[in-house]
């Protein structure tokens, strides 16, 4: 496996974990005996998590945006 390939797969399974965390973190809001303050820490909590998930996106499709782009150009 190269190098990008690598570097590919360690970002998806670290999206992947992110989804599965915020997917837990949706079912902890959704429980209605949870406290407020318990709410709000697993809201912010579920907010870090989901701007660094948008930031890899971003970032896989600035990538993929660079790499179609050098194709067509040759």
């Amino acid at each position: 496996m190269s190098n990008n390939q690598s570097e590919t797969s360690r970002e998806t399974k670290k999206l992947s974990e992110q989804i599965d965390e915020l997917t837990a973190i949706v079912k902890k809001l959704e429980d209605p005996t949870i406290e407020l303050e318990d709410a709000l820490a697993v809201y912010e909590a579920g907010m870090k998590i989901a701007k660094a998930a948008q930031a890899a996106l971003e970032d896989a499709e600035q990538r993929i945006e660079t790499v179609s782009a050098a194709h067509s150009d040759s």
